[in-house]
Parts: C-alpha cells; structure tokens; sequence
C-alpha cells in the first residue's frame, strides 16, 4: 500500500489528537486521585488550622485530630473533598 503525504498528515493529526485525549484523561485521574482528601478547617479563638487526612497515617488518627480540635473548643468544618 503506497501513502500519500494527505493520507500519512491526517493519521499523523489523528494520533496526535489520540494523545491529547490520552493526556487529558490522565491528568483527570491524577486530579481526581490527588484530589479526593479529607480536610477540615479548625477554627478557635481566632486561629484556623487546616487538618487533612493525608497527614495521617490512618482515617482514625484524622477522626481522632479532628475531636481532639472539638473537645478543646475548636470548631470545625469540611473544606476539602472532590
């Protein structure tokens, strides 16, 4: 089979539009992945402190901050999730 240099341009276009979408794609499952944390903004006596389950090595040591916050007087509210 003989290519033209039309015919070798569109699939050349095709695969670069193929990679762009493939990219694309990608960087949407990072972000989703990346993105799915935990975070509560803890708020007393004027200060904030923003806590994230990533910072943790288990979603009890998060809930667990997260009360330790509470029971001191803290007032805390969800600001991180996808």
């Amino acid at each position: 089979m003989i290519m033209t240099t039309t015919s070798m341009h569109i699939k050349s276009k095709a695969e670069s539009v193929n990679n762009v979408q493939t990219f694309i794609v990608a960087g949407f499952c990072l972000v989703l992945t990346v993105g799915c944390s935990r975070c509560e903004e803890c708020v007393q006596n004027g200060n904030s402190e923003t806590i994230c389950e990533t910072e943790f090595d288990s979603t009890d040591q998060y809930e667990d901050a997260i009360a330790d916050q509470e029971a001191n007087g803290a007032t805390c509210t969800v600001t991180g999730a996808f």
